[in-house]
């Protein structure tokens, strides 16, 4: 079956964390984390349209330049999310260069900044010389901080000595197209069926009883298909429903009680977990010192939350001639059995 993310580790696991999630027929891509991006092809930067930035410590961020640069005449805006401070993290990276000929530029560019119980937020266009808009907030419900129709975004706060945000990026639920009866109604595969798949996803809901049901009372929805124009609902058999997917990514995270049972219930069932290991436990107390976690509490919270697959992306360099340790607490971790 396709799945809607397609992700690129950009580094190894000594290099600086970013992952590259790219939307399967959408020509869009969400960054988690934007420092070392060098390996991330111009054309493939083009279609970024989201940042989540975990904290704006350099090797987590120093790409951010390298995005604007590729994208500066783009008509998309870009949102930028990130920890309490990226508003002024963002504003000071933009205010280090001069901007007196992009006057005509259209790029617009949207920041969020996350905090425990609101979203604050502001814009930098091209056209006023990325001046610093006024500075709005929400309340942020449930952890969401981006809703749309293919999926979500959800934030949390965590603590590196600095906040720092774990991110999760989920579908409510994933539709494949059955390309038997796509065959058998005579209709072929184009741009048509990505219009139907929002369509769906806009106007309804994947019940328990696996059932879409309309989320409000509409009239008829129709698309045009090449057979015509269609209602939708006559071409829901030519779908097949799964569960969505969940990708969550945490990194540079104290290595606290507090912290590790909030990412514990927040990276519950994931299908990739992108995470730190970055000490072992033989070295916990350094790990407290630099306020990382270390392979065995890694392994742990895989574990707990029961999650398919883990990608560890962040190891220090002091075991650079020898990861395999690393590795090995981690599955060592994962494989214990809980009394």
């Amino acid at each position: 079956m396709a799945r809607l993310f397609h992700y690129k580790i950009v580094n190894n696991a000594f290099g600086d964390p970013c992952v590259l999630v790219k939307l399967l027929r959408e020509r869009r891509a969400i960054l988690l984390d934007v420092g070392d991006i060098r390996k991330i092809p111009f054309n493939e930067i083009l279609k970024v349209s989201d940042i989540l930035v975990t904290h704006t410590h350099i090797d987590h961020f120093i790409g951010f330049d390298q995005v604007i640069r590729a994208i500066l005449r783009r008509q998309e805006p870009l949102r930028v999310y990130g920890p309490e401070n990226i508003i002024e993290c963002v504003h000071g990276k933009l205010m280090g260069y001069t901007w007196n000929l992009v006057a005509d530029y259209p790029l617009k560019i949207e920041v969020y900044a996350i905090k425990e119980e609101e979203i604050v937020f502001t814009k930098f266009e091209a056209y006023k010389g990325f001046k610093l808009e006024k500075i709005k907030s929400l309340p942020i419900k449930n952890n969401l901080i981006l809703n749309e129709p293919m999926f979500n975004v959800k934030a949390l706060v965590l603590s590196h000595g600095t906040p720092v945000i774990a991110y999760s990026i989920e579908e409510d639920y994933h539709i494949n197209v059955n390309k038997v009866e796509l065959d058998k109604e005579g209709l072929s595969i184009g741009p048509w069926l990505g219009e139907l798949k929002r369509l769906i996803k806009t106007n309804y809901d994947y019940d328990p009883l696996k059932v879409l049901k309309p989320k409000r009372k509409t009239s008829s929805i129709k698309i045009e298909t090449p057979k015509g124009n269609l209602n939708i609902e006559e071409l829901f058999h030519i779908l097949k429903i799964t569960k969505g997917e969940k990708i969550a990514y945490v990194m540079d995270v104290s290595p606290t009680k507090e912290n590790v049972t909030k990412i514990i219930k927040f990276v519950q069932g994931s299908d990739i977990l992108f995470c730190e290991a970055y000490f072992l436990d033989k070295d916990k107390d350094r790990s407290i010192e630099r306020n990382h976690l270390t392979a065995k509490i890694t392994g742990e919270i895989a574990r707990k939350a029961q999650v398919r697959d883990l990608k560890i992306l962040h190891i220090s360099p002091k075991y650079i001639e020898n990861p395999q340790e690393i590795y090995r607490e981690v599955e060592l971790s994962r494989e214990e059995i809980l009394e």
